[in-house]
């Protein structure tokens, strides 16, 4: 049999499997589906959400009080040069009381005297812990022109554990919804090849080669995983336009916006290509193995 016949053949046999077992097959897409928006959208959030997170202020910063007759340039110079130090800003006294009142919702008044010094503002390393910083303080405090150098760390210290903790959890539960997804595609797709073996038996009859019996199977398991990834991707769009109302109304309260969506369009459809790859390989791979029983 010529490569065109046998390939029309593999194509004909598609067609009337889907046809006589078209509930059987709805199911397993649906269920495919349904387990692989679970990963795509546990993403789409992650990284959506990463990079509004990564422009929060996550380093310690050190508030150095300067005395009136400080060189505030010679001061900065020093502070550069001590370990784990990051980066300065000089915060003149005039800027530093007007920045005070407004948050604490003073009216500018010429009637107000300024008692703030002039500060410069330390941002550390963020992998600086809060040893490191006291060490940096302390050093900060010996600079000549240098009078008070306050700092919580506390808040540093609480956000790594939260930080430890929701990665760890993240991996955990990305390492559940994998293997969740892993179980749920082969069983759909052994779901849509359990009448294999007695089509095999009937192929090997008639002298069909492994290949030639498997590869109606291969193509199933294709357009199976091919039909389930692009419905799990519209699944999770509803999901993330659902979610995205509730996240963008917690992001008014700090004059932010978040967005949700999905990855580009062309990882989107190498998604749908590597998902119907995956396919046909478990497919093909549960339709030999049940060539193999029956020669054995």
């Amino acid at each position: 049999m010529s490569i065109f016949a046998s390939h029309r053949w593999a194509l004909s046999e598609l067609a009337l499997g889907l046809r006589s077992d078209a509930s059987r097959f709805s199911f397993a897409a649906l269920l495919s589906a349904l387990a692989l928006s679970i990963p795509i959208f546990i993403a789409s959030v992650v990284f959506s959400l990463s990079e509004p997170l990564s422009g929060l202020q996550t380093s310690l910063e050190l508030t150095v009080f300067t005395t009136k007759s400080a060189d505030l340039k010679q001061v900065e110079n020093r502070i550069r040069t001590i370990p784990f130090v990051d980066g300065t800003e000089i915060l003149p006294s005039e800027k530093a009381f007007a920045d005070l009142n407004r948050n604490l919702g003073i009216p500018q008044s010429k009637a107000l005297s300024n008692p703030l010094p002039d500060i410069i503002i330390v941002t550390l390393k963020p992998e600086a812990s809060s040893e490191e910083a006291a060490a940096a303080a302390q050093k900060i405090e010996a600079i000549k022109g240098v009078d008070l150098v306050p700092y919580e760390a506390s808040w540093h210290e609480k956000m790594l554990a939260v930080s430890r903790a929701a990665y760890v959890g993240l991996i955990c539960l990305g390492g559940a919804a994998a293997l969740l997804v892993a179980l749920v595609l082969a069983a759909a797709i052994r779901m849509s090849t359990t009448s294999a073996a007695s089509q095999m038996r009937v192929l090997k009859t008639f002298g069909a080669s492994p290949v030639f019996a498997v590869r109606p199977y291969a193509w199933r398991g294709a357009l199976l995983l091919g039909v389930a990834s692009s419905a799990a991707l519209v699944i999770a769009r509803a999901e993330l336009l659902v979610f995205s109302r509730y996240v963008n109304e917690a992001a008014k309260l700090y004059e932010s916006s978040i967005e949700l969506q999905l990855p580009a369009l062309s990882l989107q459809a190498a998604f749908i290509l590597a998902a119907a790859f995956l396919g046909s390989l478990t497919a093909a791979a549960a339709a030999a193995d049940a060539w193999r029983r029956l020669r054995n």
